[in-house]
Parts: structure tokens; sequence; C-alpha cells
């Protein structure tokens, strides 16, 4: 049965006055992918964005591509990653760039970046494949590029969808990026430890290469353990539950500012905690601060 509530409300409060306010619809599933709550209506057909990745990287596992370079937990992560582009992120996308016989330039994620891009890792999974298949290189990031299509079946399987359903566009990075309802994105994550558990693994074993130190999807796997984070652009995010089940919201209006509070606002809820843990705490409410450094305000998250 599912329980149905009004959308989730983040107010930008600025002294004693609601600047702005963003609206998130949700859903809630069970580890067999059953929607058991529902926050506005999150039938809303969305991008997954980044949050795909997970789902990105699961083929180079399956197809034999990872355990050719003899890749572990490490490049399982980065190339799941929206990774903020530390030391630490950039020196092992080239190290991994190495292993495959080729270099920064062969990165089409952006134009200056490159390593330091935190797209980087999941192009270099694209990349991975496309040298073990011998498939060409140059055109890696392309729709009718044999990785684009088979990240794109990966993610049709784990959302209960066929291919030709999913609408897609291109990723703000150049790839392909799907579309789908919110609850058909919470439903794949539901299935990401069934599906992928070398790289739901690898995730929660290393969530600083998954984003970075204070990053939302870092905190809420140290915060939450057993959970697994990923976001996407223009106000996704989902997470696997601990114990089974997942969790997707998006904000309406894109405004990704707004993700950090209602999801961990949403975890506190359905696993029923006391209270926010203390990594999550600044996430769970960010600081608003102006040009000089000082504290004005605050986001805060509403359940209804």
């Amino acid at each position: 049965m599912t329980t149905r509530y009004a959308p989730i409300v983040v107010d930008v409060r600025r002294g004693p006055v609601v600047e702005s306010r963003h609206k998130l619809v949700a859903a809630i599933v069970d580890e067999e992918g059953a929607e058991t709550g529902r926050y506005g209506d999150p039938g809303f057909v969305t991008y997954w964005r980044s949050s795909a990745k997970p789902f990105q990287a699961r083929p180079w596992v399956d197809d034999g591509t990872v355990g050719h370079f003899d890749w572990g937990d490490r490049e399982l992560a980065v190339m799941s990653a929206s990774h903020v582009g530390a030391d630490e992120h950039a020196e092992l996308v080239r190290r991994m760039l190495a292993d495959i016989g080729l270099g920064e330039e062969h990165l089409r994620c952006d134009n200056e970046l490159k390593a330091r891009h935190n797209c980087s890792g999941n192009h270099t999974g694209f990349l991975a494949a496309s040298v073990y298949h011998s498939w060409e290189v140059a055109t890696y990031q392309q729709a009718r590029h044999p990785a684009q299509r088979a990240a794109l079946a990966s993610i049709a399987e784990a959302a209960a969808m066929r291919v030709d359903d999913i609408p897609c566009g291109v990723d703000g990075c150049g790839i392909v990026v799907p579309a789908t309802a919110v609850t058909a994105a919470a439903r794949a994550y539901a299935r990401l430890n069934e599906l992928a558990p070398a790289v739901a693994a690898a995730m929660r074993a290393h969530p600083t290469l998954v984003e970075g130190e204070g990053e939302l999807d870092t905190v809420v796997m140290q915060g939450f353990p057993g959970a697994i984070s990923k976001a996407g652009a223009e106000g996704l995010g989902c997470v696997a539950l601990p114990g089974g089940g997942a969790l997707a919201a998006k904000a309406l209006d894109g405004g990704d500012r707004a993700v950090g509070p209602a999801l961990i606002a949403l975890l506190v809820r359905h696993l029923d905690l006391p209270e926010v843990p203390d990594v999550a705490r600044r996430q769970a409410r960010p600081p608003i601060v102006n040009d000089a450094g000082a504290v004005v305000g605050e986001l805060v998250a509403t359940l209804p």
C-alpha cells in the first residue's frame, strides 16, 4: 500500500523571511521495487544525469573489462563518481588511463579539466570497454556507440523498462542520458545491490571517491551505513537504502541545493532514526554564507 504525501518543501531562509522555496517529488520503494510511499507525483519524468553512473559502470564488470585491467574497488568507485576533482581523483583517473594505453586527451567530458572533470572516471570506464572490445575510441560518447548501448541496456533492466521506451538526451559531459519517472529511478536503486554488487560494494567502501569530503553522496554513505547515494544534476537524488528498498527525490525547479536537505530528512524519517547523523548535519541544513563569509541564513526541509 502506498502512503501519499504532499510534495516536500525546502525553504531558503534569510533572517526572518523565506527568500525562496523549492518543491520536490519523491518515491520510496521496497526491495521488490513496489512503491510504498510518495511525495507529490513521482511519475514526473526527469533525466537521471549522474545518477545513472553506477548502472553505466556495471557492464564493465559483467563483460570482463574491469577484470582484464586488474581493477578493483577504487576504480569502480571513481567510475561511478561525480567527484570534486581532488588530487586523489585525478591521479586515479590518470593511472587508469595509462592502464588502458590512453591519455587525458582521449577524454571527451570537457575541453580543459580532463582528469579533474567530475565525470572523468565515468568516461574512463567507457574508454576502457572500448579498448577491451576493440570498439572505436574516438566516438565512445555517441549514442550509436556499443558502449553507450550497453550502458543504456543496463539502466533499462534495472528500471524494469524497455530500452525503446526510454527517452534519451545528451548529458553535460556529452554522453547519453536516459529519462524515466522518478519512481523508476527509485526502483532501479532498489536493485543496485542485486544487479551490480561489485559496484555497490565499491561505492560503500570508498565514499570520498564517489564525490568528496563533506559532499552529499559522501556524507550520506558515511552517515547512514549501508546506504548507497548518487545524485544527478538538476536536482535529482537517489539512495539505495540499508536493508533493502530505495528512494529518489527530484526538485521540480532543478535546484540542486534542495536535494541534500530533502534526502537527509527522508532518510531520517524512513529509517526511523532519532536524529540526523553528525556527519550529515551540514548537508541537512546547509548554511547560506554571504560574500564576507558570514552565515546569514539556511536551507530547511519540511516533510508533510
